[in-house]
């Protein structure tokens, strides 16, 4: 009873922020809903599965796309003049932290980590990320921002929600019950997150920088969240630094391991085999060590950042080259949220193509998330949720960093 009030409280919350609450670029007062057919003139268009079209148009009516390429624009049509800049589809980011920002106090009440949350989902979508899979937050206050969002009590991208992680911390109750006893107690855990409503179930696999190479759940207790999730169709996010964490995770068949940054050649040849996704979160160490007076992170933390700044890029560059399935994900943090895209500039820097680093942040983003039939790609039946900035990210992928138009579900959020 106390989780359906308090989903009531903040659902509430929502909606009044969503008449308030200012953004830096746009409130959600200020998104444009544009009637009958629309009719979006690009420059070029980068439809999210490596085609480019030039002078193309894109066909909008309601929230859908109907068109795409070059078709014949209906008299009457209400014309988006997008024709001196790129065009793509709205960018998805499938690993963020929404409630996450600087100064968060212990116990902080759910409605404050909830006003946080909404500004952090507006910057995210002013920034050009229309969706986005949210790996973590307390209370269910990103299952309610989803929830507020989908009702129209305020805007923000789509969110895959994931509710609380899985995780296990030393001295932890259960290091002392029989496995078959943990096993009950990990099923019971994901049960309640489907009843939550959750989309994805995020699990840590091993700990985070500075915790060391051990396993807080082994490939039995992981095989036994797999197994419960799938009953209803869910994805498995497993949070994995460490290798042996990573093979745990992916023997027992998680859908992604996310930051994945310790690989050993092995680890690779079980991802390519499983199909299991790389969401390499290449970016964070940058963002922690570079606002380190802002976080509280311990000595060890600051050692393992910088471990991981240096050699998550090579392990990315193998895992790469050999074919494994890399997917965008920022792991944005306080102090990230409308700076995703900066992401996908390291994943250039570090060896995609900027055509794969697109990819990764749009169609194969959508089919990690299991939004494939929805979002990702420009095409008609999917949502029309369309960006543009003003060169070309295909030669210079920071233009994704400076986004000038954002469309979702045929509504503008953001002109320029």
């Amino acid at each position: 009873m106390k989780r359906y009030i308090l989903s009531f409280a903040v659902l509430l919350l929502f909606g009044l922020l969503s008449l308030s609450l200012v953004n830096h670029r746009t409130s959600a007062r200020e998104t444009t809903q544009l009637t009958n057919v629309v009719a979006i003139r690009c420059g070029r268009l980068i439809d999210g599965k490596g085609g480019v079209t030039e002078n193309a148009v894109i066909l909008i009516s309601g929230d859908k796309i109907t068109a795409a390429g070059k078709p014949n624009i209906p008299a009457g049509a209400q014309i988006v003049d997008l024709s001196h800049d790129t065009v793509m589809p709205g960018l998805i980011d499938t690993h963020t932290h929404i409630t996450y920002h600087y100064d968060t106090e212990r116990n902080e009440k759910p409605t404050i980590t909830a006003i946080y949350a909404l500004d952090n989902a507006q910057k995210t979508i002013n920034a050009g990320f229309t969706t986005i899979r949210n790996l973590g937050a307390g209370d269910g206050v990103d299952l309610d921002l989803r929830n507020a969002i989908n009702k129209g009590a305020s805007y923000g991208p789509r969110i895959a929600a994931s509710g609380v992680p899985l995780t296990r911390v030393p001295g932890d109750p259960s290091d002392s019950q029989e496995e078959s006893a943990k096993i009950e107690r990990i099923r019971s855990f994901v049960k309640q997150q489907i009843a939550q409503g959750a989309d994805v179930i995020k699990v840590f696999v091993t700990p985070g920088a500075g915790g060391g190479d051990r396993l807080l759940f082994n490939e039995e207790e992981v095989r036994a969240i797999v197994d419960e999730a799938s009953k209803a169709d869910l994805p498995v996010a497993a949070h994995c630094i460490g290798t042996e964490g990573i093979k745990v995770a992916v023997r027992a068949g998680v859908t992604s391991v996310e930051h994945c940054s310790h690989l050993d050649d092995e680890a690779i040849k079980l991802m390519i085999e499983h199909h299991t996704a790389m969401v390499p979160t290449l970016y964070l160490p940058n963002h922690y060590l570079s606002h380190r007076d802002k976080f509280s992170l311990s000595d060890a933390s600051i050692q393992g950042l910088e471990q991981l700044r240096s050699t998550s890029p090579e392990n990315f560059a193998k895992a790469l080259k050999a074919g494994v399935w890399i997917v965008m994900g920022s792991d944005a943090v306080a102090g990230l949220h409308g700076g995703n895209a900066k992401e996908i500039e390291s994943m250039v820097k570090d060896g995609m193509t900027p055509a794969q680093a697109i990819q990764a942040s749009t169609i194969d983003a959508a089919k990690l998330i299991g939004w494939q039939d929805r979002v990702g790609s420009i095409e008609p039946g999917k949502f029309a949720d369309i960006i543009a900035v003003h060169g070309d990210p295909l030669k210079d992928i920071t233009e994704l960093q400076r986004v000038i138009f954002v469309m979702k579900g045929g509504q503008i959020i953001r002109k320029q």
